[in-house]
């Protein structure tokens, strides 16, 4: 980093010391993270030539710098920019830089004593960074928001106009008026006009609310003391209403315009059924106002919709209080309606709101499944885009990014009656994903609306059809456009040595240099022996023979398997390699590697090619046995001719049962388990009942 500084400065031809610079930069907190991009690096970098003593030579050097990918290079360029041009406090600002400890300094000396404090101050860095590096995540996204997301200033209508509500006021009333001495067919009429208020949220004369503590909790109401008994016993009996509609009401209130879609469809419902709810309050109202209601009547009129109005504010409670989003929202609602198979008004109710609220998701999902594209922005669907480069930018292996980062479920946003689709869904937007990524269209071939239903069958089908529509598109991509049939024979040919004589005459040619030890190995002389065996066999005929390289593993093949089985167990981290083992032999180290382009890399994975290496180096060594066994029999051949090789008989056979042994055993190998599971593989690919599924044929393809 410090070379990379001074050719910074002088090309720039200033004053800074890259001490200096170089102290900011290691005090920066954005240090080693990439949040500045190649566009406004560039940016920084054309300002910064403005300063320069010539600009030409210094745009000649960050061009040379980019080029060789200079590590923490858009850093330096904002560090120095900010020294040279930005305000003076920047410039004038020295970073704070740790004290050097005195070398023979006693105090500075570490004890025992000491190792549990400053793991403490390990920890305690640790988790700044961390929290650094989170923020710098957090502001990332706040950049990548649209210009209005900052700039939108919403009013609090409940804090600057409290009675545009249409819930009862914060503040608590007292009763202010008297019922003594007002006959009780007169209290009657009142009441009921009282009622008829407090059944829409405004608070009367005679009968106010009480402040509630929590956002859903019930609403309590104190009636006038002078109110005739028989009156107040009715009254009380009605008052649940008003108490769930407040609930509701608040419910409504509290949800803005982030709580996600899901939240907004079922405020929309519940806002529908209240327009049943307010005609209702408005038909009794002129029914009132002609003389013909009474308080008996009134009840009877009201009982069907205190039913109702409980359903509807228990939940709205248990959404509210969980502060639940998207497909947990769903859940619930189901739940309910399920739960209500012996009330038929309640089940109606719950799933009419329960419909209403699906509807937004449902065409996210529609939309994943039949385009492979996810449009969510309040986050609430099953699938979330984690929204990764570009596969061009991505490390050599795409496929295993892709398939476990790129798209991923979230299981707290799966409702309850799709939770057995689940994985269905996430592979079929992914598969569609896939063949839009490859340039070709996708048509939705569809037209039925997913609808929510208590029978899983109306949308189970459709989501079985769209999964097995674009598993056939895109393997029959794969096995047309991209000659996957093609590659998997290229395996077979080297991984599972099926390629006679080519394997035989790469043998021979590195057996030499296989013989050495690990590290006095040259790969590139082994690179080159392939190349020659590759176009020198029948393996010349091969179209991707290219492709295939070679590969010396650090461990053998015994330490590969066992440290493969000590995943996800308590050896895990103890399981090590022996240093005391003798250094590796080539033999022991080798197996052949391969190049898969996309999007075949999605079936011929890292995953399975390490599989494929396993099985290859085990072969590998037993031919290597065989042809040592073979070598040992040619020896034999010339002992045979002296008089005493009667002497040697017991060796003799020993040495032919080895070798039989190993034949058999590469026969048994080759020919009763890798032919028939291959075979099986093709047959499944020639099938058209197996066409439909991708991810059987990688599993398959993985347990040849």
């Amino acid at each position: 980093m410090q070379s990379t500084i001074k050719e910074i400065l002088d090309s720039l031809g200033c004053n800074l010391e890259v001490d200096t610079v170089s102290n900011f930069l290691l005090n920066d907190p954005n240090y080693g993270i990439n949040v500045i991009s190649n566009k406004q690096a560039n940016e920084y970098a054309q300002r910064l030539a403005l300063k320069a003593s010539n600009s030409k030579i210094f745009l000649k050097k960050y061009e040379e710098l980019r080029n060789r990918n200079v590590e923490n290079l858009s850093n330096i360029i904002v560090i120095c920019y900010k020294l040279l041009c930005d305000d003076k406090k920047f410039k004038t600002s020295k970073p704070k830089v740790a004290p050097k400890p005195a070398i023979g300094d006693n105090k500075h000396q570490i004890t025992k004593d000491d190792l549990p404090q400053i793991k403490d101050k390990l920890l305690k860095a640790v988790d700044e960074s961390k929290k650094l590096v989170m923020k710098s995540f957090e502001e990332k996204e706040v950049k990548l928001m649209p210009n209005w997301y900052n700039s939108l200033d919403l009013p609090n209508w409940q804090k600057e106009h409290p009675f545009m509500s249409w819930d009862f006021p914060k503040e608590p009333l007292h009763i202010v008026a008297s019922l003594a001495g007002i006959p009780v067919l007169s209290q009657e009429n009142i009441i009921i006009d009282e009622l008829l208020y407090v059944f829409t949220g405004v608070p009367g004369n005679y009968i106010v609310h009480k402040p509630v503590k929590d956002v859903y909790e019930p609403r309590q109401f104190i009636i006038a003391d002078d109110l005739d008994d028989a009156l107040k016993q009715i009254v009380q009996q009605m008052l649940p209403v008003a108490s769930n509609y407040s609930i509701v009401r608040r419910f409504i209130e509290n949800c803005d315009m982030w709580s996600g879609q899901v939240l907004h469809a079922l405020v929309a419902a519940i806002e529908i059924l209240l327009k049943d709810y307010y005609t209702m309050i408005a038909q009794l109202e002129t029914e009132h106002m002609t003389g013909g209601l009474t308080l008996q009547k009134l009840w009877y009129f009201v009982l069907p919709t205190m039913h109702t109005m409980q359903v509807l504010a228990s939940i709205v409670t248990n959404i509210g209080k969980s502060e639940l989003r998207g497909g947990a929202v769903l859940t619930v609602l189901h739940e309910k309606t399920s739960t209500l198979m012996g009330d038929a008004r309640a089940q109606e109710i719950a799933l009419f709101l329960t419909e209403r609220a699906c509807r937004p998701y449902l065409d996210i999902l529609d939309r994943w499944i039949h385009k492979g594209s996810v449009n969510d922005p309040f986050h609430e669907f099953m699938i979330e885009d984690n929204e990764l480069i570009n596969k061009e930018e991505l490390p050599l292996d795409y496929s295993a990014d892709y398939w476990e980062k790129r798209y991923s479920s979230q299981r707290d946003r799966v409702p309850k009656f799709l939770d057995k689709f689940t994985d269905i869904i996430l592979r079929t937007g992914k598969y569609l994903n896939v063949i839009s990524q490859c340039g070709k269209s996708i048509t939705k071939t569809n037209t039925e609306e997913i609808k929510y239903s208590l029978r899983e069958q109306n949308y189970g089908a459709i989501i079985q059809r769209a999964y097995s529509y674009a598993s056939k598109s895109l393997l029959e991509l794969l096995l047309k456009e991209y000659d996957l049939m093609g590659r998997l024979k290229s395996v077979k040919n080297y991984f599972l040595m099926s390629q006679g004589d080519f394997i035989v005459q790469f043998m021979d040619a590195t057996e030499q240099e296989l013989s050495k030890k690990i590290d006095d190995i040259i790969p590139s002389k082994l690179e080159s022996l392939l190349g020659l065996c590759l176009r020198l066999s029948s393996a010349r005929h091969d179209p991707y023979n290219e492709d295939m390289r070679v590969e010396l593993s650090p461990y053998d093949l015994q330490f590969q398997m066992f440290k493969i089985l000590s995943i996800e167990t308590e050896e895990e981290n103890e399981y090590k390699q022996n240093k005391d083992c003798p250094p590796l032999t080539g033999i022991e180290t080798f197996s052949f590697g391969m190049e898969v382009k996309w999007p075949v890399s999605l079936i011929i994975n890292h995953k399975a090619i390490a599989c494929y290496q396993m099985i290859f180096r085990h072969l590998f060594f037993c031919k290597h046995v065989e042809r040592l066994l073979c070598r040992v029999w040619l020896y034999n051949k010339v002992v045979k001719r002296f008089s005493e090789a009667r002497l040697y008989a017991d060796a003799f056979a020993l040495r032919q049962r080895m070798l039989s042994c190993v034949q058999h055993l590469q026969y048994y190998m080759c020919m009763e388990v890798i032919e028939p599971s291959w075979c099986h593989l093709i047959q499944s690919l020639d099938n058209e009942k197996k066409l439909l599924v991708v991810q059987s044929m990688l599993n398959q393809s993985q347990n040849v």
